[in-house]
């Protein structure tokens, strides 16, 4: 009996402290609700005022309030904003002070705001593609230089609506809810394209639905330049076996900007494009010109919009696809295998002619490329993907080459699908480290990494590719790339599987094996 009675009062004990517990659970998961709180704004393009927009909305609560002021090597961006006001929950506002470009401080934290933003087009013509702005008939708006840095940092899901002028519509990746507001995952990813007589169609590749947004007149249909898209998109997923995510959306409009007719730029996001294309007169030349940044940009679907990967790793998924993509240009009928070559001599006289060439590693030219120069960066990776090619291909008897390693890289470092084949800053291992252990994993090819990449190496370009039944010539400040007259039976194979056809040459070239 006496055991039965202290049972009463320990029970009754058990009882409060369950509730305590429940009650700490509840205040923690509110807390997490809380600070995962969802972010809601609202994009006004006033209309007849070009180049300026209203955003307005809630969800963070700060003191301090960043917005970003570079991206990409372009500057200033931070002067864009004006006329910041803050408000706490009750609505009341609370008085802030600007301390730098794009910098400001509040007297107290503040949950809403309301600022106008200048999107008066950029002066070089290339960050079009890079930065939001807005003209009097389309434009592109891109959450990561509209919004305050932790509005597309921190993880938090945005919900958007766009105010537009009559007439404009809106289209991203992310299909507007019943609405007609756009439920955005990954903010820093989010780009809108904006306007009048926008062109939207779509279609299915491996998997993937495809969207072109398209503006503007071409000398192509939108349905060729669909139609080329899903030859390249299969064409990459012929390489790494599967898509990256279920949708993707190439964004397709004219410079806005007067501009040679040759030029292109573009910025892959996700699994969003954007291009910008000046107008070539041919059907022929301006598919050809799109077929370009089509290869390379679709590339980054995978690499590096796809991998878990962090780190400035330029060197690889950029250098070494800009080869990548040339390879699969190539294989579709897109670049001839002499238009191959000359783009690899291109890229070779580009490192040539960059006065710190051999001063830096690959891996450490990366971390510098906004202010040692990308292009320096992308020549040399590009001739050294070459090489690692070509040698890969001979010690294997072409049964493996560069196209192994992308499906390896993309298969061990495969970011999560259900965020749109994303990953988030901070999170998975570093990007040059990772990419130097799928380049040394093949046989053979175990010091390749230390001999070219990792350290500051120089390239002998006529001396490497000897071997392979290729000959570089110097002529003034240009080099050239040739087949040798006379080619081994495995030197043929080799050229043969990169593309290379000896039946254009003449008959007196062509040797028997």
């Amino acid at each position: 009996m006496p055991a039965q009675h202290s049972l009463k009062p320990q029970s009754g004990h058990c009882r409060r402290l369950l509730t305590a517990l429940v009650t700490i659970a509840v205040l923690a998961c509110l807390t997490s609700i809380a600070s995962a709180q969802q972010t809601k704004i609202e994009i006004l393009v006033l209309p007849g005022s070009t180049g300026h927009v209203v955003v307005e909305g809630s969800g963070q609560t700060a003191s301090d309030w960043s917005f970003r002021d570079s991206y990409a090597g372009v500057l200033d961006l931070g002067s864009r904003i004006d006329g910041l006001r803050l408000y706490d929950v009750a609505g009341t506002e609370v008085p802030n002070r600007k301390i730098a470009p794009g910098q400001y401080q509040a007297t107290r934290p503040a949950t809403k705001f309301r600022y106008g933003v200048n999107l008066a087009l950029p002066l070089r013509a290339p960050d079009t593609a890079r930065v939001s702005w807005v003209n009097g008939s389309r434009g592109l708006l891109m959450l990561r230089d509209l919004l305050p840095i932790s509005s597309t940092e921190r993880g938090d899901r945005v919900t958007v609506r766009l105010s537009l002028p009559q007439g404009w519509a809106a289209h991203s990746n992310e299909a507007p809810n019943v609405g007609g507001e756009f439920e955005i995952a990954e903010a820093d990813l989010a780009v809108f394209a904006v306007g009048e007589h926008l062109r939207i169609s779509t279609t299915s590749v491996s998997g993937m639905t495809l969207s072109l947004v398209a503006a503007g007149e071409w000398a192509f249909t939108d349905a060729d330049a669909l139609e080329l898209a899903g030859e390249v998109l299969k064409a990459h997923r012929d390489v790494f076996g599967s898509v990256p995510s279920r949708r993707a959306t190439l964004i397709l409009f004219p410079f806005p900007q007067a501009g040679a007719a040759d030029k292109w730029s573009a910025e892959t996001r996700g699994p969003s494009v954007t291009l910008l294309l000046g107008r070539v007169v041919s059907k022929v030349g301006a598919l050809a010109q799109l077929s370009v940044p089509l290869t390379h940009e679709f590339l980054h679907f995978w690499v590096p919009n796809g991998l878990t990967l962090v780190g400035d790793y330029d060197w690889f998924y950029e250098g070494f696809t800009v080869y990548q993509a040339a390879q699969i240009a190539v294989r579709l009928g897109l670049l001839t295998f002499p238009e191959f070559l000359n783009a690899i001599s291109r890229a070779y006289d580009g490192y040539s002619l960059s006065l710190d060439r051999d001063r830096w590693s690959l891996v450490e030219a990366s971390k510098r490329r906004f202010t040692g120069g990308e292009s320096s960066v992308y020549s040399k990776s590009m001739v050294i993907a070459f090489l690692y090619d070509l040698k890969l291909r001979t010690l294997s008897h072409n049964k493996q080459s560069l196209d192994d390693v992308y499906r390896g890289i993309f298969r061990e470092y495969r970011a999560d699908e259900s965020r749109g084949g994303a990953s988030r800053p901070g999170q998975g291992s570093d990007g040059s480290a990772a990419a130097l252990k799928a380049l040394s994993a093949h046989s053979g090819m175990q010091d390749f990494g230390s001999s070219f990449i990792s350290v500051a190496a120089a390239i002998n370009l006529p001396e490497l590719l000897a071997p392979f039944g290729l000959r570089a010539e110097t002529f003034g400040l240009r080099t050239r790339i040739s087949v040798s007259v006379s080619l081994t039976r495995q030197q043929r194979d080799l050229l043969h599987d990169l593309g290379y056809n000896d039946y254009v040459r003449s008959p007196s070239q062509r040797k028997s094996p």
